[in-house]
């Protein structure tokens, strides 16, 4: 799953291949379970996610039920 993400992130499987160093061929077999993914790739792909999300905006929170309710007891 991270290697779809980063996939999307990287605007495609040849952007990302590059910034793997790993050939385009080699990481479709990843992709598909067909080649295990070397730990050294998996890491770097979680690193490219985490630069992504902490470089985006943070999401609005959809409330929680409890909030903005009632604060005192039911009559």
């Amino acid at each position: 799953m991270a290697l779809r993400r980063a996939v999307e992130l990287c605007n495609g499987l040849d952007a990302l291949s590059d910034e793997l160093n790993v050939s385009t061929d080699a990481l479709e077999r990843m992709m598909t379970g067909e080649e295990e993914v070397p730990l050294a790739v998996f890491t770097q792909a979680v690193g490219l996610l985490l630069e992504a999300t902490a470089t985006c905006s943070p999401r609005r929170r959809t409330p929680d039920s409890n909030e903005g309710g009632r604060k005192g007891p039911r009559h």
